[in-house]
């Protein structure tokens, strides 16, 4: 096949599989959609390499199917002769990864400073509540969690610090203060289960830098907590509006000038269009993008997997065995007085056109 056919071909595919999912997808998306599936026939390791948003990923896959240039069976997918031709048209190679074994592509070993109380929050967490749809709530490993302390008191953001936690399903708070290295941890959630289970941790563990409150962040920041920290962190639902009502709200509980945010974002449910809109809202609201770790969090495998509304969109469908589901980590810091309204949110924060998860 000659590559002029075969760049047609790619076209015809991503036109008839923006029919069915109109949002940003560009070439270059269906090149690493292809080589993932030069790399892998595992459905779930495929969607992980080709760095995609899952909604267009699917609908390009379910094409190529139906082109007869992908076989779907068995939570398998695998190119045919005439897709690997394609492939091979295209220049297009496999996924290549070199991934440190110590710190699994982090860049940072927790291990270095947590020491002893790595152990203690494996073993808190062991008890944790379940991840559940309603908050589309979905937590890390915990390596991650550590991971993620680690990285932020490597920045200087934890040690002496008084740290907020906008969200804690991955239980930040919990590790943060395991480290007696903070001043002060506040974590902020909807969810009663974990308001409770960091609370009775902190009791049981005499960490009494640690306070867990119910808090529904489509509302207003309290006046107490307005400029009041040095450090937000989060993971944030990606919907725009959710993405936004999360670190707008860490950004609104900042000293000031030189504070520092954290939050994760994904390819799975994120664009580059929607990358490139988050990161000009940063810039326009006074903070400036300091690190980004790409796949930085892995995410445990969710007990909702099935009904999650990607779960109709796949071209063959079986439970994932294996961490898929990575963010980026994200550092900011104010260089100016944050550009942001404090008020109430409304409607669905939780989907828009590129959710997967929810």
């Amino acid at each position: 096949m000659k590559r002029r056919e075969a760049e047609a071909k790619l076209t015809s595919l991503i036109n008839a599989a923006r029919k069915e999912a109109p949002i940003p997808f560009s070439p270059r998306d269906a090149e690493r959609a292809m080589a993932a599936l030069l790399t892998t026939d595992d459905l779930w390791e495929a969607v992980r390499l080709s760095r995609t948003p899952m909604r267009f990923l699917c609908s390009f896959w379910n094409q190529m199917v139906k082109e007869g240039l992908i076989t779907a069976t068995d939570g398998r997918l695998r190119l045919t002769d005439t897709g690997r031709e394609i492939a091979l048209a295209l220049g297009i190679s496999p996924a290549r990864e070199a991934v440190c074994d110590v710190c699994e592509g982090r860049g940072v070993d927790f291990r270095k400073l947590f020491r002893e109380a790595a152990g203690k929050f494996i073993s808190i967490s062991q008890n944790r509540p379940e991840a559940i749809q309603d908050y589309d709530q979905g937590y890390v490993t915990e390596a991650t969690t550590l991971a993620r302390i680690a990285f932020v008191w490597q920045r200087g953001d934890l040690e002496g610090k008084e740290i907020i936690v906008l969200g804690d399903d991955d239980l930040m708070s919990i590790a943060a203060a395991l480290t007696s290295a903070p001043k002060r941890v506040l974590a902020l959630d909807i969810d009663e289960r974990l308001i409770n289970f960091i609370n009775e941790v902190a009791q049981r563990e005499g960490l009494t830098n640690l306070q867990a409150v119910r808090h529904d962040l489509r509302e207003p920041i309290p006046n107490e907590w307005l400029g009041a920290f040095d450090t937000f962190l989060c993971d944030p639902t990606e919907s725009f509006v959710g993405f936004k009502a999360f670190v707008e709200r860490g950004l609104l509980c900042l000293k000031g000038v030189g504070s520092a945010g954290y939050f994760g974002l994904t390819h799975v449910e994120s664009s580059l269009d929607k990358w490139a809109r988050i990161q000009k809202f940063l810039l326009e609201s006074g903070a400036v993008i300091t690190d980004l770790r790409d796949d930085f969090s892995g995410y445990v495998n969710w007990g909702y997997i099935e009904t999650m509304r990607s779960w109709d969109w796949l071209p063959t469908k079986v439970v994932p065995q294996k961490v898929w589901y990575f963010s980026a980590f994200y550092r900011i810091e104010l260089i100016r007085e944050p550009q942001v309204e404090n008020k109430r949110l409304e409607g669905n924060i939780f989907e828009d056109e590129e959710a997967a998860t929810t």
